[in-house]
């Protein structure tokens, strides 16, 4: 399986400044010293990296997320969820990110093709070499051990996942994989889940589809994850 290595550093300008109608070089003012570049965070370089309407055309609307936003939400974070080795899955169905990310951000899409289905994008990118640990350790443990269904709970909340039927995982970055089942909260109503997840050098995409009749489609997160997969360096 291929293995790379995205760069996310920021290289700092360096100024050279020539003087000289002369031909002598002109003074420094004393105490003079260059300004340092702006180091982007790990949440502004995201933003520039995720996929836009734009990215994907006509029919499909993109705005902001936030999972941890909201009172009612199931848990704010990965730590809160309790489900032994099946955790992962629980975070990634409530766009929470795998492992300890450096920076996460999420994406609300829909699509007229699909109306009522609610495409969750979550992209975190991770220090060099983690998020092939969180790729082959949390998750792929999780989906083949978790797979028959199981119990996650949070805060005195109870979900319950359904068995997870592999798909075949898109033909993008560096690892790729895609499930689909289900799941019931307590009191609530069974909603359908389709998700793919991609890593792509130090980051990992989680596309997600929730409820409406269109999460039955096979194909219906493929322009997602391809076009946000494109964003990624």
């Amino acid at each position: 399986m291929k293995r790379t290595v995205a760069a996310w550093s920021v290289p700092a300008a360096v100024l050279l400044c020539l003087a000289g109608c002369s031909g002598t070089s002109g003074a420094t003012s004393p105490g003079a010293t260059a300004s340092p570049a702006h180091q982007r965070t790990p949440a502004e370089r995201l933003g520039t990296l995720m996929v836009t309407a734009a990215d994907l055309g006509e029919g499909y609307s993109v705005r902001p997320f936030d999972p941890a936003a909201g009172k009612s939400v199931f848990a704010r974070s990965a730590q809160e969820i309790t489900g032994d080795a099946c955790t992962p899955l629980a975070a990634m169905t409530h766009q929470l990110p795998l492992g300890r990310p450096q920076g996460v951000l999420s994406r609300l899409v829909t699509t007229d093709e699909a109306p009522g289905t609610r495409i969750y994008v979550t992209v975190a990118t991770y220090a060099p070499g983690t998020a092939v640990t969180a790729m082959d350790t949390l998750l792929a443990d999780a989906v083949q051990g978790c797979s028959l269904g199981f119990t996650a709970r949070a805060h005195g909340t109870i979900e319950l996942y359904y068995p997870f039927e592999p798909e075949d995982s898109p033909d993008v970055g560096d690892e790729a994989l895609a499930y689909r089942g289900a799941v019931t909260p307590r009191g609530g109503a069974t909603r359908p889940i389709r998700t793919a997840v991609v890593r792509h050098g130090d980051a990992i995409t989680v596309c997600t589809a929730v409820g409406g009749a269109g999460i039955a489609r096979p194909g219906l997160l493929a322009p997602v994850v391809e076009a946000q997969d494109a964003k990624l360096p």
